[in-house]
C-alpha cells in the first residue's frame, strides 16, 4: 500500500516572478512549502514550512488549487502519491535566502518555467493559467 503525502505549497510573487525552491544537487524545482503534519491545518503547515525553509513569516492568502500527483522515483523505484494544496503567500522580504543548507530559492518568470524541471510538471501551465484567469483548479496528473 502506498502512503499519500499531503503537502501545502505557496505561490509567492515578486513583480512578474514566482519563487521556486531547488534542492541542491537535484535537477527539479518546486513551489516552496512541504508536508502537512498531524494536527495542522494546511495554512499552518505552510507558514511553518516557509519559516523553516526561508526564515520568514508569511501571510497565507487565497486557495489557488489542488494537484493530485502520482509518480515513480527514478532513484529507488518507489511509487509515490501526493496531493498538493496551493495557496498564495505574501512575504515582506524582497530578497530571500535559504534557511536550510540543502535548498536554494530562485525568482523565475512563469514563461521560463519550461526551462526548469518544475514538479509536478503540470505546475508549468496550471500556475501560468491561474495567473492569467484567476480561476482555482483541481488537476489529477496521471503518470
Amino acid at each position: 500500500m502506498t502512503d499519500i503525502e499531503l503537502l501545502a505549497r505557496a505561490v509567492i510573487r515578486k513583480g512578474d516572478r514566482i519563487l521556486l525552491a531547488h534542492m541542491i544537487g537535484e535537477i527539479n524545482t518546486f513551489l516552496p512549502g512541504g508536508h502537512i503534519e498531524a494536527g495542522e491545518y494546511a495554512e499552518e503547515a505552510l507558514q511553518r514550512e516557509l519559516r523553516e525553509e526561508l526564515g520568514v513569516e508569511a501571510e497565507i492568502g487565497d486557495f489557488v488549487g489542488l494537484v493530485e500527483h502520482k509518480f515513480t522515483d527514478d532513484n529507488d523505484g518507489k511509487r509515490h502519491e501526493e496531493i498538493d494544496l496551493i495557496f498564495t503567500a505574501l512575504i515582506k522580504e524582497t530578497e530571500v535566502a535559504s534557511a536550510e543548507g540543502h535548498l536554494e530559492f530562485l525568482w523565475v518568470k512563469p514563461d521560463d518555467f519550461n526551462k526548469m524541471t518544475l514538479l509536478p510538471s503540470s505546475f508549468q501551465w496550471l500556475i501560468k493559467n491561474w495567473l492569467e484567469d484567476g480561476c482555482t483548479f483541481h488537476y489529477a496528473e496521471k503518470c
